[in-house]
């Protein structure tokens, strides 16, 4: 399935399977989401190999991704990426004008496969999953849930020019989506509550109101994709170093705010903003999610 800026193969391996993709124009992320043993080869070097969650970065050019033991893998490809642009189940969808296009990129990647292995970036209370970003991608992996989320401590937020890929592995879940209010009540939308299994892929747009809760039993993975990069978000760890892009530092959000809790903010030019506190504080500050409101109107009563 595929975006705007990027598209997301997941695939279920047998033992000695193998995937290999010649001459890519870009780098892409490849997601190791079990202990199952996997290779990972590029070039002349020897293969790399992985044996754990871990998310693995491999340069372009040619490589290939081959299962030791059955899994399910998940890759991340950038749109420069043609051929698998053109093998999404969507491809033929208009691209949604309203995301972010993909800058010309001024960083150079490695020509070397780079390992992320999840217990490098342990779970920590108050952490918005562990973040992980390329020169045009960011992938954010949620800490593995047990069992339903609780119903009452839901986090439904929006982006305004941004799509996010959603993918399950494993899990069953609820995805809640709500699409803003315009002047032409032609393009008003029932809101929609989806249940998924895993496997599951969903795109969901800018500007889409959404939140996302399991609802099965067991444990349930979560990984959220972005390109460009969210500069909002700041990484744990970053899978592109030396990078050249600033971070934006974003709004001046109280540190030890209260999960349910909301805050109005006033910026230089005098436009307001409401957000909700997503996390209580931990062993890092709180969370925000800036709240979609509706189209303004001056009062007349």
């Amino acid at each position: 399935m595929c975006g705007r800026n990027f598209v997301v193969a997941v695939t279920e391996l047998a033992p000695g399977d193998r995937l290999t993709k010649h001459q890519l124009p870009d780098e892409y992320v490849l997601l190791v989401q079990d202990d199952a043993v996997v290779e990972a080869e590029h070039g002349s070097r020897a293969p790399a190999s992985v044996t754990e969650p871990a998310l693995v970065v491999v340069p372009a050019g040619t490589s290939t991704v081959r299962a030791a033991s059955a899994t399910t893998v998940a890759r991340v490809f950038m749109a420069r990426c043609d051929e698998q642009m053109k093998q999404a189940v969507n491809h033929g969808a208009t691209a949604d004008l309203r995301a972010a296009p993909l800058p010309e990129t001024t960083e150079s990647g490695q020509d070397v496969i780079r390992i992320h292995r999840l217990r490098d970036v342990p779970d920590g209370e108050g952490r918005l999953g562990r973040i992980f970003r390329t020169a045009s991608l960011m992938v954010n992996r949620f800490p593995v849930h047990e069992g339903p989320r609780d119903t009452e401590r839901l986090s439904p937020h929006s982006h305004q020019d941004f799509e996010q890929m959603s993918v399950t592995l494993p899990g069953r879940y609820a995805h809640h989506l709500r699409a803003p209010w315009t002047p032409r009540m032609s393009e008003w939308r029932d809101d929609a509550h989806v249940q998924v299994n895993s496997p599951s892929m969903t795109l969901i747009p800018p500007a889409v109101v959404h939140t996302i809760r399991a609802v099965g039993a067991g444990p349930h993975t979560l990984i959220d994709v972005f390109a460009p990069p969210r500069e909002d978000f700041h990484p744990d760890l970053s899978a592109f170093r030396g990078s050249s892009r600033r971070r934006n530092p974003g709004p001046e959000l109280p540190r030890n705010g209260h999960a349910d809790e909301f805050t109005a903010l006033q910026d230089p030019t005098g436009t307001c903003t409401l957000w909700f506190c997503v996390s209580d504080p931990g062993p890092g500050p709180s969370r925000w999610a800036q709240v979609l409101l509706g189209p303004q109107f001056d009062g007349s009563a």
